[in-house]
């Protein structure tokens, strides 16, 4: 039995800053306050995950706790989350959050960023 049967391995991942900056220069994003979230079509069939959390978060212990935080919360509700986007998650400085805000809040933005790019509500892998 696989303890974690949704694990969002590397190839769930963005990681060179040519796809990051493929995302931004999208302009397709979400503003909660205390998380963006970005957007962009990806030809991949599933949707990847970038972290771009900034000093500004705090220091190096709270920006790792926000960036788990993220990934968990990426990894709990990736099957719902509409397939074939490129999502760049970033942090301004805010108080502790449970985990469920931070899945509440990805759903609901990359929902809303699904329809802004015209992708299909289909759930993922």
């Amino acid at each position: 039995m696989n303890p974690r049967p949704h694990r969002a391995g590397a190839s769930f991942r963005i990681s060179s800053a040519a796809e990051f900056a493929r995302v931004f220069a999208r302009r397709a994003r979400r503003d909660l306050g205390w998380i963006i979230v970005h957007a962009a079509p990806n030809e991949l069939g599933r949707t990847r995950l970038g972290l771009s959390i900034g000093t500004r978060v705090g220091k190096a212990v709270r920006r790792v706790r926000v960036k788990r935080m993220v990934r968990e919360a990426f990894r709990l509700i990736r099957k719902d989350i509409p397939p074939g986007m490129d999502v760049v998650v970033s942090a301004r400085s805010h108080p502790d959050r449970p985990l469920a805000d931070y899945k509440q809040a990805i759903v609901e933005e990359t929902k809303r960023l699904a329809i802004q790019l015209k992708l299909k509500d289909s759930p993922s892998e």
